[in-house]
């Protein structure tokens, strides 16, 4: 069982599916839909995929939410509630409701508060309650609250997105894992290999940053690491074809069989809920 924890799933139809900001600079620049997706793990040989829907649609999560509708067996969401809202917690539950599997917080684009703010507890709460992974996209400047929400809800299994860009910024220029090597301690902390496109100054398979992902494996043990594809490769992982995506980790990287086991599918299947 291959499953690829990092998509986003997008239309360049911005009339039936508008932007928050139809000004800003992050949008959709080319097609990504679910049978593109799907298309492109047939051929790769993934089983499932995640896929977390793309912030330039904001708080608004109708494109990803009617794009899983009829895929369910293979296909699961992540969804965004704005942290700030009171009526957070309440979206977040009709969401999961509605078919929904995790969600991500983050404090980019729409929502610029700390991470450990005290008005966005009751969503993470929520999210503890309702038995979701959250996916928590942070710079590794950031780990300082994340490591606060770590502790503060430790049966809450929480996703160190991209290993927090493998710098204190999300344009990296310094790379390193230490920060997210810290975080191994808690157990209940996961960490996305899906950086080492963005580290590397090499073509694939990227081998100058092979140690970063051994780093963190070495860490955190491979069932609590996974890989990613950023689907559409397009807009988000250029240097790299989807199947390479998947080779990376398959073949290119050194790991044990065991490893690549957990890597490429079995950490995922215990994260998030999947229909029959």
């Amino acid at each position: 069982m291959i499953i690829d924890t990092h998509t986003h799933i997008m239309t360049l139809d911005t009339e039936r599916y508008p932007l928050a900001d139809p000004n800003a600079s992050y949008r959709p620049t080319t097609d990504g839909a679910a049978d593109l997706l799907k298309a492109a793990m047939d051929g790769a040989g993934v089983d499932r995929a995640f896929t977390i829907s793309a912030g330039f649609y904001g708080w608004d999560n109708s494109y990803a939410m009617h794009q899983l509708q009829g895929r369910e067996s293979w296909l699961g969401v992540g969804v965004l509630v704005d942290p700030a809202s009171a009526e957070g917690p309440v979206e977040l539950q009709d969401l999961v409701e509605a078919g929904a599997c995790g969600i991500r917080i983050q404090r980019h684009l729409f929502y610029h508060r700390d991470l450990d703010d005290p008005i966005s507890t009751p969503l993470w709460a929520k999210a503890g309650q309702l038995g979701l992974t959250v996916d928590v996209n942070a710079s590794q400047s950031e780990y300082g609250a994340v490591e606060n929400r770590l502790k503060e809800f430790p049966e809450t299994k929480f996703i160190l997105d991209h290993c927090g860009y493998v710098a204190d910024t999300l344009s990296p220029e310094t790379n390193t894992v230490a920060p997210v090597v810290e975080l191994a301690r808690y157990k209940n902390a996961y960490a996305k290999l899906t950086f080492l496109e963005s580290a590397s100054k090499e073509a694939f398979p990227f081998r100058d940053v092979h140690w970063m992902a051994r780093e963190v494996i070495d860490a955190f043990g491979p069932d609590r690491c996974m890989f990613g594809s950023n689907f559409p490769q397009k807009m988000y992982s250029p240097k790299m074809s989807y199947a390479q995506t998947v080779e990376l980790f398959a073949e290119a990287i050194e790991l044990s069989d065991e490893e690549r086991a957990w890597i490429l599918g079995g950490t995922a299947a215990r994260l998030w809920r999947w229909a029959k």
